[in-house]
């Protein structure tokens, strides 16, 4: 059971009035929540501190906040940040509806409607959202079953996403060396690094060992916000820098003001917001190199995964220094087959041809120390 209560709070200004909830947990053991500034606030907020039983009365509002109350604390803030975006402006409008009073019908027309009155991008995701809130609420037997996996999934049209070839990500920088200088050291670190950019904006120089040639990932400053740890618990780790890249951060760090710790602040000494070093720098460069197709600051994440890859350097070094929990996600979701992979593949079969043109008409079997020649075999195959 909960209950509201009137608190009367000092504060500098005075006595005020507040009220807060009294609850008990499951050991029955009293607690109580923060204070709010009308009652009808914290009648509001009453139903989170009630028990909630698997019944006909719950709506999809209580789900919803129940399953963005354990994201906020369970997830990343940006992950948090965005599910909120989702539910506030498109699942809300189902708040107060009870989620055993509708059928799956009503809710695939609710997401055809989203579909075609916003994108099918919306959709897609306000669709996930409802089924992870769903199976949260599943999981603590509130509801029996999830409604929302018999909803169509909408299909968006395919991601205009585009990667760099080590040629243009070469005369990219060539390019910022000449027309944006300063800026020089921070493209060279997401070209050379693969580090998202909140990981790039929140290093600090401490996080860059010039000794060991790697640079460490331990936070993110993402939406304006320093937040102390990264989006996933594989992207706390150690990016091995090749030893240009490593030259060129020490000469960087020569040139900052000792007294500001971070790496790459900006003009006023804070932290540099990527969207501003897109519109100045990045996407100027762009045009600069004759580059005319869509292509993101994040998919230089991607261009280095290629890089790597087409390199001949190993899937689990390209998942370790860009922090997939899974080599999945660095092969499905980022790597690209561009034309630095096609090339480098191509000229690996040139080789197992041309030296099988070689050693086709002299195959020999060498044993008991006798060599024994086979006559060619007329197969009507030839390369």
């Amino acid at each position: 059971m909960a209950g509201i209560s009137k608190k009367k709070i000092k504060t500098k200004s005075g006595e005020k009035v507040k009220y807060t909830i009294t609850f008990y947990d499951v050991f029955g053991k009293q607690h109580t929540s923060g204070y709010y500034d009308t009652i009808r606030e914290a009648k509001r907020e009453l139903w989170k501190y009630e028990e909630v039983k698997a019944d006909k009365t719950i709506t999809f509002g209580q789900i919803f906040k129940l399953f963005l109350d354990k994201a906020k604390i369970k997830y990343a803030l940006s992950t948090y940040d965005t599910y909120n975006i989702y539910y506030n402006k498109y699942l809300k409008q189902l708040d107060n509806i009870r989620y055993e009073s509708v059928n799956s019908i009503a809710i695939q027309g609710f997401f055809y409607d989203l579909e075609k009155n916003s994108t099918p991008h919306v959709a897609m995701h306000c669709l996930k959202l409802a089924r992870a809130a769903t199976n949260y609420a599943i999981k603590h037997k509130l509801i029996e079953k999830n409604i929302f996996n018999e909803v169509e999934k909408p299909k968006p049209p395919k991601a205009d996403i585009n990667h760099l070839t080590i040629e243009e990500l070469k005369n990219v920088l060539e390019m910022c060396k000449k027309a944006y200088k300063e800026y020089y050291p921070l493209l060279f670190t997401f070209i050379g690094t693969g580090a998202r950019m909140g990981e790039i904006m929140a290093l600090e120089k401490k996080d860059f060992n010039y000794e060991q040639g790697y640079i460490e990932i331990t936070k993110q400053f993402t939406q304006a916000r320093l937040i102390h740890k990264t989006k996933t618990e594989s992207s706390n780790r150690k990016i091995f820098l090749f030893d240009e890249l490593k030259e060129v951060l020490q000469e960087h760090i020569k040139t900052l003001k000792p007294d500001n710790p971070l790496l790459f602040p900006s003009k006023a000494g804070t932290y540099l917001r990527g969207e501003n070093f897109r519109k100045r720098c990045f996407y100027n460069l762009l045009k600069l190199c004759g580059i005319n197709k869509r292509v993101r600051l994040h998919d230089l994440r991607g261009s280095y995964i290629d890089m790597v890859l087409s390199s001949g350097l190993s899937v689990k070094f390209a998942q370790n220094q860009v922090g997939h929990a899974r080599t999945e996600t660095t092969l499905n979701v980022y790597a690209r087959n561009n034309q630095d992979m096609i090339i480098a593949a191509t000229n690996q079969l040139n080789g197992i041809f041309k030296k099988y043109e070689q050693n086709k008409g002299s195959k020999i079997f060498e044993g008991n120390n006798k060599i024994i020649p086979f006559r060619k075999r007329q197969t009507g195959i030839k390369f």
